[in-house]
């Protein structure tokens, strides 16, 4: 019998030291790659200086086209949305960006609208992305903020990264495999972070009479993004981006807005409810620049 716990043992330990190597194998794999965000932003841009970026989910990643804001206004931008995050995705991103010793002018906020006013916040469902950089101190305090299960199973896989690679394992474990192979290979984004739907539209997408949404900016992220863009020198605009059938009022005078909701009347520019396909981004982008424009040569006269 103790002959036999002893193998027993011997064996559970080498089991979790096996495990211990593959996944910290894994975050290492996904840290020097370009396959999310996060890691794109440190190994494959080398710029340090930007006129602006663009946080947000996934209507900030398929809105604004930097491509096209870029060639029409002569600017250098970055889209560093996530789809599936929430304003405390964002505001982790900025410091991220920060972190990185990189610089911008402005910082164009687009979330999804209800975001704003979201009163309790979590981690949110892509937030794993930030986990091959668990060592840093301002990714580990994210995770800590939240008391959620998938906070704690980030939060402790600083030191058991077999916890959070195990949990996510279709989204880390299986992806680091690629990125062994193809480590310039990016998750559904371009070389300046954007991503589009294509030019499909969902049956279901019907413009009727728009309903008003009231945003209070409620949620604490906004205000955090804000101080944090203010002690780094940076203009920081918020962005309603189209929704079909729907038109946002903001009820704050402490932020800049640009308010694109109602922008798009026609549902062939609809992907589906809140985001639009290819030739509505094209179009979106287009109204973008002129406004941005605008805001740029105010703030150069003043």
């Amino acid at each position: 019998m103790r002959d036999f716990l002893k193998k027993m043992n011997f064996v559970s330990i080498s089991a979790l030291v096996l495990a211990m190597m593959i996944s910290s194998f894994s975050l290492w794999s996904l840290r020097k790659s370009a396959f999310y965000k996060p890691s794109f932003l440190v190994n494959t841009i080398n710029e340090t200086s930007f006129d602006y970026i663009i946080l947000g989910a996934s209507t900030g990643l398929t809105t604004l086209n930097t491509k096209t804001i870029d060639s029409v206004l002569g600017t250098e931008g970055l889209n560093l949305s996530m789809d599936d995050t929430g304003l405390s995705s964002q505001y982790l991103m900025l410091q991220h960006f920060l972190n990185q010793g990189k610089t911008t002018k402005y910082c164009i906020l687009a979330p999804s609208a209800n975001a704003y006013d979201h009163s309790t916040n979590d981690v949110s469902d892509n937030d794993y992305r930030f986990l091959p950089f668990i060592s840093e101190t301002y990714v580990y305090d994210y995770y800590k903020a939240f008391s959620s299960k998938q906070s704690k199973v980030l939060k402790y896989s600083r030191w058991l990264p077999m916890l959070g690679v195990s949990y996510y394992n279709a989204e880390l474990f299986y992806p680091s495999m690629i990125t062994v192979i193809k480590n310039k290979k990016r998750n559904r984004f371009d070389d300046k972070g954007n991503y589009t739907y294509p030019n499909l539209k969902n049956s279901r997408v019907v413009i009727n009479e728009p309903s008003n949404l009231n945003v209070s900016f409620k949620n604490k992220y906004v205000a955090k993004i804000k101080d944090l863009c203010a002690s780094n020198n940076i203009e920081l605009i918020c962005y309603f981006s189209p929704v079909a059938s729907k038109s946002i009022s903001v009820n704050t005078s402490l932020y800049s807005i640009i308010n694109h909701s109602d922008l798009i009347k026609d549902e062939q520019l609809f992907y589906d409810d809140i985001h639009v396909n290819s030739n509505g981004r094209q179009l979106c982008s287009l109204k973008f620049s002129e406004v941005f424009a605008k805001r740029i040569n105010k703030i150069k006269n003043e």
